[in-house]
């Protein structure tokens, strides 16, 4: 279930993932970011099924669809907060440097 929504959601499978049955059988997906850099989330099918992201160096655990949607959603919106405000900033910083 959660692989076919992390494929969804443009990110990779960790080489040899299908292959290999993990001891843990935990499945690794990974996807990149230019201004978040990389988000990972491993599937666990063990007694604790669910998906953990690790972004940033924290780990998040869903269980829940509605809630991941919801924080991959939240980090693509402060990705593009990010980019508005450094946008803005360049562009200021062009204008101030025209002779009008």
């Amino acid at each position: 279930m959660y692989r076919s929504y992390l494929l969804k959601n443009q990110f990779w499978a960790k080489k040899g993932n299908e292959k290999n049955e993990n001891v843990e059988g935990e499945k690794i997906f990974i996807k990149h970011d230019s201004e978040i850099g990389g988000i990972y989330a491993i599937i666990n099918n063990n007694d604790r099924k669910g998906v953990k992201i690790i972004v940033n160096g924290e780990e998040h655990w869903f269980n829940n669809f509605d809630k991941l949607d919801s924080f991959l959603g939240r980090l693509k919106q402060k990705e593009d907060d990010f980019m508005k405000i450094l946008r803005r900033k360049n562009m200021s910083a062009r204008l101030r440097t025209l002779d009008i």
